[in-house]
């Protein structure tokens, strides 16, 4: 699927409402593909309840989608680990795994549990963050590139990896998470949120309106990355 496909409308980016700049990106990447899912889903991590963001799965178009969690607040359908699920081996047609390789010690063994759940030609999608500040989910380990990536998920037959947003996004995300760093009501305090909320918004407008034209040091940085990979 072409790069412009996964870049989320800058129409719409004002009126996003209190979602961070990645989360956008991360709705326009599993947007793109709402076509392509079908059968059996699980969604390793995913939440029934207290979700973020705006995509809604399509589950008028699939067999079921099922949430795997450890987290009885997020109301899943099966209660396990997602290094160790109890699914057979190659029961599954799609595996949704967003945020969540960074908070696991062995990040290997999860991307081994979605080849082995899997069917032969199954899909799996991945969100990993790059440029992004620690968030202890309860832990947070590590920060993944590209070519790390790829090593993680050598034993897939395909890997295709999108880069989610650029160098301006990711100076705008991180002023716009770094607003709630400065606390009080002060007039200084009030001007410096001020600045920092519509410096953010600016940057990152414009991020989408030049993503993917960018000169090749800027390409070295995004807030993270989306994966489509085929076992």
């Amino acid at each position: 699927m072409a790069t412009k496909n996964f870049i989320p409308e800058k129409s719409g980016y004002w009126k996003r409402g209190y979602i961070t700049y990645r989360r956008l990106w991360l709705d326009a990447c599993l947007n793109a593909f709402l076509d392509e899912t079908n059968g059996l889903v699980i969604d390793l991590a995913g939440k029934r309840k207290n979700k973020r963001g705006t995509f809604q799965p399509p589950v008028h178009q699939v067999d079921a989608w099922w949430y795997i969690n450890l987290d009885p607040t997020a109301a899943p359908d099966i209660f396990s680990d997602v290094t160790r699920t109890p699914l057979k081996k190659q029961s599954v047609d799609y595996v949704i795994c967003t945020e969540v390789l960074e908070h696991l010690p062995d990040p290997q063994a999860c991307v081994d549990e979605i080849h082995r759940l899997l069917r032969n030609g199954g899909v799996g999608f991945v969100s990993v963050p790059f440029f992004y500040p620690i968030h202890a989910d309860p832990f947070d380990f590590q920060r993944f590139t590209e070519d790390g990536l790829r090593r993680l998920f050598r034993d897939f037959t395909s890997v295709e990896v999108y880069r989610m947003g650029g160098y301006p996004g990711v100076v705008g995300l991180l002023l716009e998470l770094g607003i709630s760093g400065q606390e009080g009501n002060s007039i200084h305090k009030n001007f410096l949120r001020w600045a920092m909320k519509w410096i953010s918004r600016w940057l990152c407008w414009y991020d989408l309106s030049t993503f993917g034209g960018e000169s090749m040091p800027w390409q070295k940085f995004t807030t993270g990355y989306f994966l489509k990979v085929v076992r």
